[in-house]
């Protein structure tokens, strides 16, 4: 099936051959067709499955070039540009798109909003304050996406998204995607659909990331972790990784610890709460041209990041809750490609790793230092 078939016009079509986007994905098969026909929608797809086209191809079909006519809602700056710049890669001189969050200049985002947009994609907590500024005017909102919605509510703004979606009076079609959706999640949908919607599950048959090969090793005491860390790296040679930990503390010292060993080669760096916007931008660019080919990351830090072509996600420290685990390894094996995924589990942190197991539905494969060390191992992906 071609996007033609799907609805998509000749000239959005040669965009997205030019971007080398020639067969859409199972979630633009399902969700394009739907959003041209204006339905509502509720739909799980996990992050890497193309479901960004997948909203806002049928939006730019149907713009009617209007001031603010699309309203997309994000939990991170980082998500917000991501989703800007697909839209600018379409290269419609008539599609005015802007980002809309905190740190950095308000004035900068008045301005824009007076020169006039179509699209805006931003964080709640500043649409918010632009709205109540009365600089951001909500009348002619013709489209509302809540993207990564779980993260949204992970990180406490279902309030705002809900006061936000309460100051609209027109009327509009709403859209919500999520990696994993719970009750919260379908209530808000069936209230601002009035109950009328069609739901997706685009992700839940393939919660495991298929092309992604999981594998784990256990570790007796606390003590021997990092170093048996450093013998995996030794071993697997990534080339551009993820390594997750679960506090900002792990985070710092982990970093100081891989910077001073003398053993490893690898280009390190860290993503934490406690950068500045400036700081955090600068370390995932150097990330994204590979100056910095192992970055360290806390679930909250990584949130947004769409990094393409990362070889393999580490996660030092065992997820305490099941979908992180699955958020954590969808940042490898996007878009078909291959990837591994490692994760270095305490023997008193067993518990997590079954939750992990129950929720995937499959058993992640054990390995053993000794065994991979005598075999002299070789990876079969790379």
């Amino acid at each position: 099936m071609s996007f033609i078939e799907l609805g998509i016009s000749e000239k959005n079509n040669s965009a997205l051959k030019k971007l080398n986007i020639l067969k859409p994905t199972a979630v633009q098969k399902k969700a394009i067709p739907l959003v041209l026909d204006g339905n509502h929608i509720m739909a799980q797809a996990r992050t890497g499955s193309g479901k960004t086209l997948a909203f806002i191809l049928p939006i730019v079909e149907q713009l009617e070039y209007i001031n603010n006519e699309a309203l997309i809602l994000v939990p991170t700056r980082e998500l917000a540009k991501q989703i800007n710049s697909v839209i600018k890669d379409l290269r419609n001189p008539r599609v005015r798109s802007m980002t809309i969050y905190g740190g950095v200049s308000i004035n900068d985002q008045i301005q824009k909003l007076k020169n006039g947009v179509n699209i805006i994609v931003g964080t709640p907590g500043r649409i918010i304050d632009l709205y109540k500024r009365r600089e951001l005017r909500l009348q002619n909102v013709r489209f509302v996406i809540c993207d990564e919605a779980d993260r949204m509510f992970d990180m406490g703004f279902a309030p705002d998204v809900k006061y936000i979606l309460n100051q609209i009076k027109s009327s509009y079609q709403f859209m919500l995607f999520s990696a994993t959706l719970d009750s919260d999640m379908r209530k808000l949908v069936q209230k601002y659909s009035k109950n009328k919607f069609e739901f997706l599950n685009l992700s839940r048959d393939n919660l495991t990331v298929g092309n992604t090969t999981q594998v784990y090793y256990l570790v007796e005491r606390y003590e021997e972790k990092f170093k048996n860390f450093v013998r995996i790296l030794k071993l697997e040679k990534p080339n551009h990784a993820l390594v997750f930990v679960n506090t900002k503390k792990t985070a710092s010292w982990l970093e100081k610890r891989l910077k001073s060993y003398k053993g490893i080669n690898f280009k390190v760096g860290i993503i934490s709460g406690n950068l500045s916007q400036f700081q955090r931008e600068k370390i995932l660019h150097k990330f994204r041209i590979k100056q910095v080919n192992l970055l360290i990351a806390t679930d909250v830090a990584a949130r947004g990041l769409d990094i393409d072509n990362i070889s393999h996600v580490f996660n030092y420290d065992i997820p305490k809750f099941p979908d992180n685990y699955i958020h954590r390894i969808g940042r490898t094996s996007r878009m078909s490609k291959k990837g591994v995924a490692i994760t270095l589990c305490l023997k008193d942190e067993y518990e997590y790793l079954c939750q992990i197991e129950g929720l995937i539905g499959k058993e992640i494969q054990l390995r053993t230092l000794y065994n991979r060390e005598q075999k002299n191992y070789h990876n079969p992906f790379y």
